[in-house]
């Protein structure tokens, strides 16, 4: 009976080790942001497109260059080799510390501290704070545009294949494509829906993977609204 009993201990703590070994690593929620950049063969560069990371709950991530588009997803480790795979890119951890995060691929070594800036505080726009100039143009809509903040009534119904991360509105072209909306799926070069036209009612019709109608609620001061059915999408042209 003892016998039995040693056996069964031993499989348990064995079953225990596997199961820890083989967990997912995570990274602790945390922002980060670049602070020097070097070549593989560790010789500095200078650089102006700033690398900025965010590590989320539920193995979420959210990391832009600055001044560029905004990538939202899941992210993975792998455990054998430090592997962090965004999905879109690709960094091996070769260091990991509270006050320093280094990757690297096969572009160069990318070394970051903790982001302590203000830029992911959620802003907050008022529209009854002010009087809302109407939309009767696409040219008032000009820019880059990347949603900070969302509102529906169902937020489990929000899927990144669908739900607007950004827009990049050009006005009139020869090629009857007004600008283009993208999803958190897509890639920069390649997003899922273009613009066909603003009509009198202030609402851009779309077309693309699907066709959309975008309500304008407000464009003006870098702010702009858009509604579709039961979401809010809160853009800013961030600097």
């Amino acid at each position: 009976m003892r016998k039995v009993l040693t056996i069964l201990i031993l499989l348990f703590s064995f079953t225990a080790f596997c199961k820890d070994k083989h967990k997912p690593l995570k990274m602790p929620v945390s922002r980060w942001k670049e602070i020097k950049r070097m070549k593989p063969d560790s010789a500095i560069v200078p650089f102006t497109d700033t690398l900025y990371i965010s590590f989320k709950r539920k193995d979420s991530f959210s990391y832009h260059n600055l001044n560029g588009f905004i990538y939202n997803g899941g992210y993975t480790i792998n455990d054998e080799d430090s592997l962090l795979d965004f999905g879109t890119s690709r960094y091996k951890i070769a260091m990991k510390r509270p006050t320093t995060l280094v990757l690297k691929n096969d572009e160069g070594i990318f070394v970051l501290a903790p982001d302590l800036s203000d830029t992911a505080k959620i802003i907050v726009i008022d529209s009854t704070a002010e009087k809302l100039i109407p939309v009767t143009s696409i040219d008032q809509m000009i820019g880059h545009w990347t949603v900070y903040k969302r509102t529906a009534k169902d937020q489990g119904s929000l899927d990144v294949a669908t739900t607007i991360e950004a827009a990049y509105i050009t006005g009139p072209s020869t090629d009857g494509k007004q600008g283009y909306i993208y999803s958190g799926a897509d890639a920069k070069n390649n997003p899922s829906w273009y613009i066909k036209s603003l009509g009198a009612d202030q609402v851009l019709d779309c077309d693309g993977k699907n066709p959309r109608i975008l309500k304008v609620i407000k464009c003006q001061k870098g702010e702009m609204i858009l509604e579709e059915n039961d979401i809010k999408y809160y853009f800013k042209q961030f600097k």
